[in-house]
């Protein structure tokens, strides 16, 4: 070899060795980049209540990852995205796609929310992780990057009609058969999704609905309805409401001295702590058909019963309150996007994301709440069950099915308005 080639060669190894350290300080800066995600939720507006809770559970379940090492030595970054309308959504969905280069999405707390921002999602190539959204259609619209954990209308309003004919008929000593049902529901997408899905199921059952009626969210005077429902005199109404019409509905009720034998929400405004806030003791007695609350510990593997303990520690010293089932829900989306997602995952991109969801089979009781994460090809989870609350003493406890039940049921028929 000539002297100079000989140097040059030198020169070469020499600079490769130089540039060593900075491509190695490169690729250690590459791995600890966060993984960005963002929380698309409706934080003000009349959703508020729903928005934060959820949003609230994620957070707890992005920062236990966090404090037990992150994914794969790298710690999550939640962004908020304010989804108060579907027009805000689509808004902040673009606004930290592009600002804060977030290529992962989680939500939703409504389906108008969800709808659009999953859509918005997809458009910029994104993953999308929905936990709360029901439209029975969310999963129909063959996106390739945009999965629900959580459940379908449907599986949100079979549980109240089934609970009615199991538990609640041979509470009051009637037949199934023989009950009279009142279905009654506000009237954009979430209600009428999930009052026919309730009404589909009775009917299954062989109930017949004496009464079918829809109304706007947005009433604020409920009392013709309350005189519908007197004049029935149904055993049970099951009702979808959210919160303000919820509250109001049971306040006119008691103002009118009228009240079912059996009353069943169907999530949303009888799911969460404000009813019982804003109606005090009035509250005891009411069920609803819910995303789970909770499960019978005993049906819980180890590690979601390490989860529960200490999602529950560090959500009350957090917040002095008890979590429910808007929170706890919104746990279980985050803590199964990060461990059995984004960990399994080759890459934080979302065809590798896609791959780890259809790839993913987590048995049933392996998240706090009793589910276990199974999808379909349409990307709805089939391991994502509904079950039913009551309220009692003011807080809300489950009580069907035995894999999330905790206590009877109390106060059938329900006793009158002074007696709660």
């Amino acid at each position: 070899m000539s002297k100079s080639k000989h140097y040059a060669s030198r020169r070469t190894v020499l600079g490769l060795l130089a540039a060593a350290p900075a491509v190695l300080s490169s690729r250690v800066a590459f791995a600890e980049e966060p993984i960005k995600i963002g929380g698309i939720f409706p934080l003000t507006g009349g959703n508020s209540v729903f928005g934060n809770q959820n949003f609230q559970g994620v957070e707890a379940a992005i920062d236990l990852v966090n404090d037990r090492g992150g994914i794969k030595g790298r710690k999550i970054q939640l962004f908020k995205g304010d989804g108060n309308s579907p027009q805000a959504a689509i808004s902040e969905t673009n606004r930290l796609a592009s600002r804060e280069g977030v290529r992962i999405f989680t939500g939703s707390s409504t389906s108008a929310v969800g709808m659009v921002a999953s859509q918005e999602a997809e458009r910029n190539g994104a993953f999308y992780w929905e936990g709360m959204a029901v439209a029975n259609n969310y999963t129909e619209r063959d996106f390739k990057s945009v999965f629900r954990m959580g459940l379908s209308a449907a599986g949100l309003g079979q549980p109240a009609p089934l609970y009615a004919a199991e538990v609640i008929a041979p509470m009051l000593k009637i037949e199934p058969k023989n009950l009279k049902v009142a279905v009654i529901a506000e009237d954009s997408a979430f209600g009428v999704d999930v009052s026919k899905a309730a009404i589909d199921q009775a009917e299954k059952l062989g109930i017949k609905i004496g009464l079918r009626e829809l109304y706007s969210a947005k009433s604020t005077d409920l009392s013709p309805l309350v005189l519908k429902l007197r004049s029935l005199d149904p055993d049970v109404i099951i009702a979808t409401q959210f919160i303000n019409d919820a509250i109001l509905l049971q306040r006119q009720m008691k103002e009118m001295n009228y009240g079912p034998r059996a009353f069943v929400g169907t999530s949303a405004g009888h799911s969460t702590l404000s009813l019982a806030e804003a109606i005090g003791k009035d509250v005891n007695g009411i069920f609803s058909s819910s995303f789970p609350l909770e499960a019978n510990v005993n049906s819980l593997s180890a590690e979601a019963r390490a989860d529960r303990d200490e999602f529950i520690k560090r959500y009350e010293a957090k917040y002095k309150v008890a979590p429910a089932v808007q929170e706890s829900l919104g746990f279980v989306v985050g803590i199964a996007l990060a461990r059995d997602i984004l960990a399994k995952a080759a890459s934080d991109n979302a065809a590798d994301l896609r791959e780890a969801s259809l790839k993913a089979d987590v048995p049933v009781g392996s998240y706090i709440n009793g589910w276990g994460l199974k999808f379909d090809d349409k990307g709805q989870n089939q391991r994502a069950v509904g079950s039913v609350i009551q309220w009692q003493g003011e807080k809300m406890v489950s009580v069907y099915p035995q894999a999330n039940k905790v206590r009877d049921a109390i106060m059938v028929p329900l006793p009158a308005w002074n007696a709660r």
